[in-house]
């Protein structure tokens, strides 16, 4: 197995690279990650940033999990606040074009970082995510990872879009490709890494 120290190094990079893949997907406007409809629904009722929406549902979510036996580790705290902030930071740097073409590589661009960066941070086994985290304790209660994921992404995506939340073309791709993209790339960064995941290809 990498050290601890590889581990961390590539977690960090790879959670910031999802925050900066997230703010593409939004500058994009062409839809969004079905969390991340919630997030830009409440950025847009509430008139704040897309990345503090997102801290917002990071400290709703760990405080479910924990009610629901699931503790959240400093990996899971420290990678929602650096997650806010690459949002914002990303989407402070990043143009919103106005044309088909440009938008239209921005998403791809959005989704092929973000998928990088979940594909790094699962594959390091430092720490889930807050919604991982939730997903976690429902499956301790013997519910099943995919009806579990299904209603988490379904709950939310409903949630941002009566919000508002940017929905479009971008969330259906993300939501049918997250999958089969992450059953390539898990089981080959996970062997790299050393850490064996078990369910590697379902999560």
């Amino acid at each position: 197995m990498a050290s601890l120290t590889a581990r961390v190094s590539v977690y960090l990079v790879s959670i910031t690279v999802i925050g900066f893949g997230v703010a593409a997907m939004v500058a994009a406007d062409l839809g969004v990650a079905p969390n991340d409809v919630l997030n830009t629904g409440i950025g847009e009722t509430f008139g704040i940033g897309v990345g503090t929406a997102a801290w917002i549902t990071g400290v709703i979510a760990m405080a479910l999990a924990w009610a629901l036996g699931r503790r959240p580790r400093i990996a899971t705290v420290l990678g929602s606040v650096i997650v806010g902030f690459s949002i914002n930071g990303g989407l402070a740097l990043l143009p919103e074009p106005t044309v088909l073409a440009p938008r239209i590589a921005l998403l791809a661009i959005g989704l092929v970082v973000i998928w990088a960066g979940i594909t790094g941070v699962v594959a390091t086994d430092v720490g889930a995510g807050p919604l991982e985290l939730v997903m976690l304790a429902f499956m301790d209660r013997g519910l099943g990872i995919r009806w579990v994921r299904w209603g988490i992404e379904l709950t939310l995506l409903l949630l941002g879009l009566a919000l508002g939340g940017a929905a479009g073309v971008g969330t259906v791709i993300f939501a049918f490709g997250t999958g089969p993209v992450l059953a390539l790339t898990l089981p080959r960064a996970s062997r790299r890494l050393g850490t064996h995941l078990t369910q590697a290809t379902a999560v």
